[in-house]
């Protein structure tokens, strides 16, 4: 059982890297049969992993034709952003009367390693999540941050894109900065406005890539076939 756990796992891990990538985009039909055979795994531990997907949003199974990779509208995207927004700004008006100067000292170690990132794009996107993670876990709620982190996982890959092709990574006044000094008043209220604020400010623009990410990516109508650690970048480690 143990074995069939790990085995799980790790077509888990192998599928989701690949679909945050953008290796495996929107609507790419995903054979478990195919898979199974290009990781050496039986073919039950990846249909549990497809199914896991499933239900976290990146895959989507439809019944009587198999599964296949989620396939967003830019409205799609927005929504994500828009609910990300909501949860998010809870998160850090619960976390604001938690954060001591430790805390704070912390999330300027954090924002400094986003400055020092700015000229890779895929860096700095794992050094931003790395931020918002750790300020949303001061709110002290795991379901709420864990659900926060599966929608940034969403829309993870066209953040990748858009960062790809634009470089500017914050519109003004809306900067983390802003939402440290926030925290730094002390006003709950406040801090959430701020973080609403934030993840909104660049939505729109995101969503709106999708149609360039189209063109970037591979055709959505291919399948999942290809060895592990092929494509354009690999497998994400983690």
């Amino acid at each position: 059982m143990k074995i069939f756990a790990t085995a799980q796992h790790q077509a888990y891990e192998f599928l989701r890297d690949r679909i945050i990538l953008g290796e495996y985009p929107g609507g790419m039909r995903l054979k478990p049969e195919h898979i199974a055979e290009t990781m050496g795994l039986s073919r039950m531990p990846v249909r549990e992993a497809l199914r896991q997907l499933d239900s976290e949003g990146l895959v989507t199974i439809h019944p009587n034709r198999g599964a296949s990779v989620t396939l967003l509208t830019a409205d799609d995207i927005l929504e994500f952003f828009e609910m990300r927004a909501a949860l998010e700004g809870v998160a850090v008006r619960l976390a604001t009367p938690n954060i001591g100067d430790d805390g704070l000292h912390d999330l300027d170690h954090y924002l400094e390693k986003m400055r020092r990132s700015e000229n890779d794009h895929l860096v700095w996107i794992d050094r931003h999540d790395e931020f918002h993670e750790f300020l949303c876990g001061w709110s002290r709620r795991p379901r709420l941050c864990a659900e926060i982190k599966r929608l940034r996982i969403t829309i993870v890959p066209y953040l990748r894109l858009y960062t790809a092709h634009f470089q500017e990574r914050e519109i003004p006044g809306y900067e983390h900065e802003v939402i440290l000094d926030a925290i730094r008043q002390g006003d709950p209220d406040v801090a959430e406005d701020c973080m609403r604020k934030h993840v909104m400010a660049n939505a729109h623009n995101i969503a709106h890539c999708l149609s360039d990410a189209r063109n970037v990516i591979p055709a959505a109508g291919s399948s999942a076939d290809s060895k592990p650690g092929s494509g354009p970048a690999g497998a994400l480690s983690r």
